[in-house]
């Protein structure tokens, strides 16, 4: 009996690294990025850099928008000609329409099965990461969408930011919010809460590095809780020295068999803005957040 053709595909938002995609042969649907009057696409002809240099420039913030419909179908269609099963991971549908735009595009063409990772970032990564590796392995199909659904809701990502200037131009902060943590040095530590939402968790005040280290002594912990296969560390585009902080950190006291350092996509370099950290990682089984 021939095996079914099964194909792991994900949107932009999940942040892998080029080589893991390209490893696994996982295909990217990007989002859309809006800098001025130009659209662009997510990793493919722009990145954060060009974000912050645009928002520097323009003194506006750029607009991330869900991939639409008539692109959505032109990404599945193809695929689905060519005799593919397609199991697609979606960022949180809290925070875009991408997961409904692949439904409704799913159920046009049908063997497609899209799931909203209720996540952002690696945290949707690591779920797309876990189904191509499972796939690799060869699991069947349902076996890669029951553990994808089992990871939902376990995973934690928890950022801590430097400045709050793309909250407020993004609207998800007050001016007088804004101005507080300018006078007071406060650096917000955000979540993406398990209804798939950001929040706002805690305050660290100080430098920048000092509200990293207290991040990372709160977020790690004594390592025990972590479940250590894999350990995503993202950033946009940190200095190298804090980044090595981190690291050293992680691999002394979570111990991963793997840990990945990621630059983010422009979904998160559009929102949070600049020197940004961000931890991803699933507690043990049985844990909780």
């Amino acid at each position: 009996m021939e095996r079914e053709k099964i194909l792991i595909t994900c949107d932009s938002t999940a942040d892998l690294p080029k080589e893991l995609i390209k490893k696994y042969g996982i295909e990217v649907l990007p989002l859309n990025v809006t800098l001025g009057d130009k659209v662009y696409h997510d990793g493919v002809d722009v990145n954060p850099d060009d974000i912050f240099s645009f928002v520097s420039t323009k003194g506006t913030l750029p607009k991330t928008t869900e991939p639409t419909s008539a692109e959505t179908f032109k990404f599945f269609a193809p695929l689905v000609r060519e005799g593919y099963h397609i199991i697609h991971f979606t960022i949180s549908s809290q925070m875009s329409q991408s997961y409904t735009n692949a439904e409704i595009t799913a159920k046009k063409l049908g063997n497609i099965t899209v799931i909203d990772t209720g996540t952002a970032s690696c945290a949707e990564g690591m779920i797309v990461l876990n189904a191509a590796q499972m796939l690799e392995e060869g699991h069947f199909f349902n076996e890669i969408v029951d553990s994808s659904n089992f990871m939902i809701g376990k995973i934690r990502a928890t950022f801590v930011v430097d400045k709050m200037d793309f909250l407020y131009k993004g609207g998800r902060c007050s001016a007088l919010a804004r101005f507080g943590a300018t006078m007071f040095n406060i650096k917000p530590n955000i979540i993406v809460t398990k209804e798939g939402k950001l929040d706002v968790d805690k305050k660290y005040r100080g430098k920048f590095p000092d509200a990293v280290e207290k991040f990372l002594n709160e977020e790690l912990g004594d390592g025990s809780s972590i479940d250590n296969d894999k350990f995503f560390l993202v950033h946009t585009g940190a200095d190298s020295d804090i980044l090595e902080m981190c690291e050293k950190r992680i691999k002394s006291v979570v111990k991963p068999k793997h840990l990945y350092t990621v630059k983010s996509g422009c979904t998160i370099a559009s929102h949070l803005g600049p020197n940004v950290i961000v931890l991803i990682f699933m507690k043990k089984f049985g844990g909780s957040w």
